[in-house]
């Protein structure tokens, strides 16, 4: 008895162990959308093309920022302290492992949050060849990542106050940050944000009618909805989207089709304006199109890390249960 006592006591230990390993991990290092690129051939032509991929111009912005902040280094320098990175990508080129060019990818793996991704090719030429196959899917789940830390932390310590205002006007949930304590009501409209006078982050939710998401429609809609509860410091002035700055894509979110539009806001009558995005999706119940936006204003600052930390909260738009 007193042996069986024993082994089930080891059996527990090992089961605690295996289940609290992912709580053991150290915290990862690095800022937001900072990705660190590993050749495991010795800088390869194939690592070269993916920094070049992740260092490419981010869309919507005013200004030329990269998609990633990234550093490229090789396996002899990929080393502990390295391995805390939150973002890693390791290219492998190897002709006796590899038949074709495939990607795969591990969480958490030596830090916590991190996100590992695989690149594995035959050649360097099967690498760059397939560049324009898995260029897209290798940014959108380097993205995704990122925005799936920054809507953990909305939940950590969001705006509930916030969010319930959004509740009750619209019947739908999201969460949003706790900074933002400023807000502005309005027909089928609230508007909150942070106020910070060093680069200012703002989220609004608004509806009008509609039983389809239509492009054309729906800035022609931001413009009038925004040159009422949005105006500026003098008579005259309101918020409207630069001409021609806006594009659109559709994507899929917790099982509902919702419109993207990312583009530039600027101030009629005043020098301020800076990036916005938008997504909008069908309430079929009230057949009312829901439009929840987020955009920025940084005169003088980065604003791609301020835009996809906001953006974050658009995610979270869900029918409130």
């Amino acid at each position: 008895m007193r042996l069986l006592l024993v082994l089930l006591s080891l059996v527990c230990a090992v089961l605690c162990s295996c289940e609290g390993q992912g709580s053991l991990l150290p915290k990862s290092g690095g800022r937001p959308y900072e990705v660190l690129v590993v050749s495991e051939s010795g800088g390869s032509r194939g690592a070269v093309a993916v920094d070049g991929l992740l260092s490419a111009d981010v869309r919507g912005l005013p200004q030329k920022e990269p998609l990633f902040d990234v550093s490229l280094t090789d396996s002899a320098r990929f080393n502990p302290t390295a391995k805390l990175a939150r973002n890693i990508v390791v290219v492998s080129i190897n002709p006796g492992l590899f038949t074709q060019t495939r990607v795969r990818y591990e969480k958490n793996v030596w830090a916590r949050p991190q996100m590992v991704v695989y690149v594995n090719a035959p050649s360097d030429s099967a690498l760059l060849a397939d560049m324009p196959r898995i260029g897209k899917g290798l940014v959108g789940l380097l993205t995704r990542s990122e925005i799936n830390v920054a809507i953990s932390r909305l939940g950590d310590g969001g705006n509930a106050k916030a969010s319930a205002v959004v509740g009750e006007m619209f019947g739908y949930g999201i969460k949003i940050p706790a900074g933002m304590k400023s807000s502005k009501c309005g027909r089928d409209f609230v508007w909150f944000s942070d106020g910070a006078p060093d680069g200012m982050s703002n989220i609004c939710v608004y509806s009008y009618a509609g039983d389809s998401l239509d492009a054309v429609r729906s800035l022609a809609v931001r413009d009038s909805v925004m040159r009422v509860n949005i105006p500026g410091e003098r008579r005259g002035m309101y918020m409207q989207t630069v001409e021609g700055s806006a594009s659109f894509m559709r994507a899929t979110e917790k099982g509902h089709s919702i419109m993207v539009c990312r583009g530039l806001w600027e101030m009629h009558g005043d020098a301020m304006g800076g990036p916005f995005v938008s997504h909008s999706l069908v309430d079929t119940a009230t057949h009312r199109i829901i439009v929840a936006e987020a955009f920025v204003y940084a005169p003088g600052m980065k604003k791609r890390n301020l835009m996809r930390q906001a953006e974050a909260s658009l995610y979270t738009l869900k029918v409130k249960k």
